[in-house]
C-alpha cells in the first residue's frame, strides 16, 4: 500500500560522514568521451513557431547532470548519473503531466543517444531514442525516434530539430516552488501531500549531532507532480527526486550521492509516521537496506528514526531532530 500523504524528505545517515575512496564521476566520463559540448542551454523553434528548450547543467561537483526540457506548457526535470555497477550513464525524471521517465545514455554512429522509457499516468509505457548530434560549437541536431517492443529504432525520426546554444541565463524548471496543480484528472504528488497534511515539511531543515550538521531541502517542482530533495553533511552531498505513479499508486524516490551510490526506494504509512524504505546500491555491487521513519514534532520540528534492515529485521540505529530554517 502506497503512502497517501508523503513528506518531501530524504534519509540522512550518520554513516554518510565516513570518508570513502574516490569514485569516478560522470564528469570524468563525459570529458573522456568529448561530450562537454552538450552542456548548457539549447533552443529550437518548431515549424509551428513553438520554442523548445533543452538545458543540461552540472551539479554536485560533476557527479550528476540536471536536465530540463520546456516546450510550451510542457515541463520536464531529471537527473543523469553513473550506474554504480556498470558505470554507464542513466537517468530518471518526471514531467508536469504526470509522466515518469527513465533511460540510458550511449554512443551511436548517429550521435549521443538517450534511450528513454515513458510511463503515462494510466500506466502506458512508450519507448524512444533521442539522438544528439554536434554540428558545431554552437549548433546541435536532435532527432527523436520511436522504438518498438524488440528495442529496434524506427528508420525515420518522428521529429528532428536544429538547436542553437543560448548564453542568456533563464529561470530553470526547478528554480522555485510551484503553487499550481490539482487540476488534472489524476492525483498528483502535491494532491497526496495536501490530503495527508504533510505540506509543512516543505522547506529547509537543519539537525546537529556529534559535531555534524545535517542540511535538508525539499522543493516541489513541475506543478507539484514531483519534489526535489537535496542533502548536505560536510562534504557529503545527495540529490534526489520524489515522484508518484497514479497507475500503481506508488510513491517512489530515487537519487544519487557524491560517493557513486544510487538510492532507490518507496514510501509507506507507518504507525509513527511516514516510512521511507530504501535500497542503497554501492559501487562494489553490495546493497544496503534502510528504513527511515519521519515523525512530526511541531510545525518547526521533524524527528527521524533510522533503522538498518537485515534478513527482514529492522534495528534502530540512529535518531535525529531537525529544526525548520526560516527563509
Amino acid at each position: 500500500m502506497s503512502l497517501r500523504g508523503v513528506s518531501l524528505v530524504i534519509v540522512v545517515l550518520a554513516a554518510c560522514a565516513i570518508p570513502v575512496a574516490a569514485q569516478e564521476k560522470l564528469g570524468d566520463l563525459v570529458a573522456q568521451g568529448g561530450y562537454d559540448w552538450l552542456m548548457g542551454r539549447w533552443v529550437a523553434t518548431t515549424d509551428q513557431g513553438e520554442k523548445v528548450e533543452f538545458r543540461y547543467d552540472w551539479a554536485m561537483d560533476k557527479y550528476i547532470v540536471v536536465a530540463d526540457t520546456i516546450m510550451g506548457n510542457f515541463k520536464y526535470h531529471g537527473i543523469i548519473m553513473l550506474s554504480p555497477n556498470s558505470y554507464e550513464p542513466m537517468g530518471f525524471g518526471a514531467d508536469n503531466r504526470g509522466g515518469l521517465w527513465k533511460g540510458t545514455w550511449s554512443e551511436d554512429p548517429a550521435g549521443l543517444v538517450n534511450r528513454i522509457e515513458h510511463t503515462s499516468p494510466d500506466g502506458q509505457v512508450r519507448k524512444g531514442d533521442i539522438v544528439h548530434s554536434r554540428v558545431d560549437a554552437d549548433t546541435m541536431a536532435v532527432a527523436i525516434y520511436a522504438v518498438d517492443s524488440s528495442g529496434t529504432r524506427s528508420s525515420e525520426p518522428w521529429t528532428k530539430q536544429t538547436y542553437k546554444r543560448q548564453t542568456t541565463p533563464v529561470t530553470t524548471v526547478a528554480s522555485a516552488a510551484e503553487q499550481s496543480g490539482g487540476s488534472s484528472d489524476y492525483q498528483t504528488l502535491g494532491d497526496l501531500i495536501a490530503q495527508g497534511g504533510y505540506g509543512w515539511l516543505i522547506g529547509k531543515w537543519v539537525a546537529s549531532k556529534d559535531d555534524r550538521t545535517y542540511q535538508l531541502e525539499h522543493t516541489p517542482i513541475l506543478d507539484k507532480h514531483a519534489a526535489l530533495v537535496n542533502v548536505k553533511i560536510g562534504e557529503f552531498q545527495y540529490c534526489g527526486m520524489i515522484t508518484y505513479a497514479p497507475a500503481s499508486q506508488e510513491i517512489g524516490q530515487i537519487g544519487v550521492d557524491n560517493r557513486s551510490r544510487i538510492w532507490k526506494g518507496t514510501w509507506e504509512q507507518g504507525d509513527e509516521g511516514a516510512v521511507y524504505k530504501v535500497d542503497v546500491a554501492k559501487p562494489d555491487g553490495a546493497t544496503q537496506k534502510i528504513q527511515i521513519v519521519y515523525i512530526k514534532g511541531d510545525n518547526d520540528t521533524l524527528k527521524t528514526k533510522e533503522y538498518a534492515v537485515e534478513d527482514g529485521k529492522a534495528t534502530l540505529r540512529d535518531e535525529l531532530t531537525f529544526k525548520r530554517q526560516k527563509p
